[in-house]
């Protein structure tokens, strides 16, 4: 009997090893620059790499809205396409991080209101937009 209960003791370690290391944060199989180049140049591309409604902050909309959400939903109706930014380096400020298992790209006016950011993680080992932020304040 104790063999018994030894053996399904190993049997409930080994699956639970297993679950474990199955739970590890995804990691893309593309690369992310290749991914964000094409990303904002190719509408359709963009399309199928956001999952809607995609949440995030939209503070024009939400001050608009009678209702006091914390959460906007972009909607795949009203998308616009997000394009390459030009911008004047002496005004705004670009930070983007990336690593395996998430990419953030964030453009700011120092002092003035002014804040975008992007997040990305793979899903299903490629790129998607998971998070958006537009503040103008």
């Amino acid at each position: 009997m104790k063999t018994r209960s030894i053996n399904f003791l190993i049997i409930v370690v080994v699956f639970l090893i297993y679950g474990c290391r199955g739970a590890r944060t995804p990691r893309a199989s593309e690369n992310f620059d290749q991914f964000y180049d094409r990303f904002l140049t190719d509408s359709s591309f963009q399309m199928s790499r956001i999952h809607f409604p995609l949440p995030g902050i939209n503070t024009a909309a939400m001050e608009a809205s009678d209702e006091e959400d914390s959460i906007y939903y972009w909607s795949k109706d009203e998308w616009i396409m997000l394009k390459k930014p030009q911008l004047d380096s002496s005004m705004y400020e670009r930070k983007i991080t990336v690593t395996d298992t998430l990419a953030i790209d964030e453009i700011f006016m120092e002092n003035a209101g002014f804040y975008f950011k992007t997040v990305y993680e793979p899903i299903r080992k490629k790129w998607h937009l998971v998070y958006m932020v537009d503040s103008n304040m």
